[in-house]
């Protein structure tokens, strides 16, 4: 071979290591750029569990909370439906007591009105 074919092969070939070794260095960038990429992915997935397990934690104390105010709940209903019973009874004691004075009332005119007959009858008030 001459020494121009040398040289041509040779350059070539310096060529061509030459862009082996830029894809050897692209390569490493691309696997640089990889192992970066997954490593905010797992901070990234990390963060998503942790509100996930603070998301959890608020729903069961969320819950027990929603329990404990039906369990509330309940208890003033026993509550208010005393109340109501005892409101009824006292608006059926309020009615008969309005008759009550009515009676009473009724009675006490009848009774003034005899008081009044006998003492213009006698002349004078009754013993």
């Amino acid at each position: 071979m001459s020494d121009d074919e040398t040289g041509g092969v040779e350059r070539s070939l310096g060529l061509l290591f030459g862009q082996m070794q830029g894809l050897g260095q692209q390569l490493s960038q691309v696997q640089a750029n990889i192992k970066e990429a997954d490593e905010k992915s797992d901070k990234s997935r990390a963060n998503v569990h942790r509100r996930l397990d603070d998301i959890n934690t608020r729903t069961s104390h969320l819950e027990s909370g929603m329990q404990t105010l039906a369990n509330e709940v309940g208890d003033m209903r026993s509550v208010t439906d005393d109340v109501k019973k005892m409101r009824e009874q006292a608006q059926g004691a309020g009615t008969l007591g309005q008759w009550l004075i009515r009676i009473g009332g009724g009675v006490l005119a009848v009774a003034g009105w005899m008081i009044g007959v006998y003492t213009y009858l006698t002349g004078k008030p009754p013993p």
